[in-house]
């Protein structure tokens, strides 16, 4: 995986919800577009979280008593979402998931707005994404 960059082996695009979407709502994305996590973002599309499986199963097993009715994604997602570049090397891209015990990354792109700099999500790597790549190399 030497010299592997994340924009090598990453889903470009990446499927998000709004924070404001119902968990209910997410759910369906997530078995709809066969994955285990969602980008969250704001209505202007800035990233500001992730949403996985866990994170829902965490309402199963917590105080919410897994009623899932007008729970909203940003009451549950995981924030601020852990990001790479598109740049940054594969391995140091793994040693994140490593760290965080996280199973995707959200690929972020920084885009100016006026004088801020705003993150958008730009693509998702996964772990499937890494294996996928360790294969091809083998």
């Amino acid at each position: 995986m030497t010299g592997l960059k994340v924009k090598d082996v990453m889903t470009r695009g990446v499927i998000t919800v709004l924070q404001d979407a119902l968990v209910c709502e997410a759910m369906e994305m997530l078995v709809d577009n066969d994955v285990s996590g969602l980008a969250v973002t704001s209505i202007d599309g800035e990233l500001v979280g992730v949403l996985s499986e866990t994170d829902m199963a965490r309402v199963v097993d917590g105080d919410m008593e897994g009623n899932l009715e007008g729970i909203k994604v940003k009451e549950i997602m995981t924030s601020p979402a852990i990001t790479v570049s598109r740049e940054d090397s594969l391995r140091e891209a793994v040693r994140l998931m490593c760290i965080y015990s996280i199973h995707r990354l959200i690929v972020q792109q920084e885009v100016k707005v006026g004088e801020k700099t705003k993150l958008f999500p730009a693509g998702i790597l996964s772990i499937s994404d890494v294996v996928k790549a360790m294969v091809k190399r083998a």
